[in-house]
């Protein structure tokens, strides 16, 4: 019996003859039992699999999830990361080159790095294909057209990476799983930023790459930490994502604090004689934050976030 299908009983006005009241009461017995059958056995299919579903993605577009998947691929490393975190990693089977972590995700067949191989995915079969909406675009447009179910999420900000982690949660039959970990993210969020709220704001400059610079302006997730953690992005004006800037300006502006996401970047800046008069280098604030942390849209930018909020404290 379907949610649309009501058992609609007609209580009018039969007589007063004791075999109405007999067909009555058996015509009502029959109907509550066709209920109670009926919602035993909805209730049956829907907590054992919540599917068929139909969940918006980032595109804005409907899709429709058949059933439970068994036979995913991930073609984006943050979907990947959020896969393994809801313990999914045994119905993962196919991730590009550049899902690294958790470690046991390098050992899944690949199916491209940048560029994803369409028939390398149609080979392995899967029931649904997790993308990033604007990373994937191509690839998304050319697994559809194949008849693959493809899944895509875009989020831009922490609070917005826990609800895709639910909505993950929701389609790959992993709801409670899924709700714990969004929760933390966004009970860990709140906690650091009250924890940082009464600190001195320190100017914070995020180094993407040291020559030529490339920093990470508004619109990012390292902008968006540098905020919750009561500090000022030095690449507040620059233009929206990850971008150049002008190197003097950066050095002019003065950062408290750098950092960097790879040791050679930082003992490049220490060790730069244009760079040696910030406060940054002056007082050997130019830490190593491993990139993933801050720029990845998965369960471990809160790590990423915490790590920010202790090296400032130093």
């Amino acid at each position: 019996m379907s949610r649309n299908n009501r058992v609609r009983i007609d209580f009018a006005l039969f007589g007063n003859s004791q075999l109405t009241r007999i067909a009555i009461r058996a015509k009502l017995q029959c109907a509550l039992s066709l209920i109670i059958s009926g919602l035993a056995f909805f209730l049956a299919v829907t907590t054992a699999t919540g599917h068929p579903l139909q969940v918006k993605d980032a595109r804005g577009k409907l899709v429709t999830i058949r059933d439970k998947p068994v036979r995913i691929v991930s073609i984006a490393p943050n979907t990947t990361e959020i896969l393994y975190a809801l313990g999914l990693g045994n119905r993962v089977v196919g991730v590009t080159r550049y899902c690294d972590y958790p470690t046991d995700a390098k050992k899944k067949p690949k199916v491209g790095d940048m560029t994803t191989s369409a028939e390398a995915v149609v080979a392995l079969k899967p029931d649904l294909v997790l993308a990033h909406a604007l990373v994937n675009d191509a690839a998304i447009r050319r697994l559809e057209r194949l008849g693959l179910t493809v899944f895509a999420i875009n989020p831009k900000t922490m609070n917005q990476v826990a609800r895709d982690i639910r909505t993950i949660g929701l389609i790959t039959a992993r709801p409670r799983t899924a709700e714990r970990i969004a929760s933390k993210i966004e009970r860990k969020v709140e906690e650091i930023k009250k924890q940082c709220a009464k600190r001195p704001m320190r100017r914070v400059l995020v180094v993407i790459q040291s020559s030529p610079l490339w920093t990470a302006g508004p619109g990012t997730f390292v902008d968006e930490m540098i905020r919750l953690v009561h500090a000022k992005n030095i690449a507040f004006d620059a233009r929206p994502g990850f971008v150049t800037f002008s190197k003097e300006i950066a050095i002019s502006r003065n950062p408290d604090v750098i950092i960097t996401g790879v040791r050679s970047d930082a003992d490049h800046l220490l060790k730069s004689p244009e760079w040696h008069n910030t406060n940054a280098v002056r007082n050997n604030k130019v830490f190593v934050i491993k990139s993933e942390l801050m720029t990845r849209p998965g369960p471990r930018l809160v790590k990423g976030l915490e790590e920010l909020a202790k090296l400032l404290l130093h």
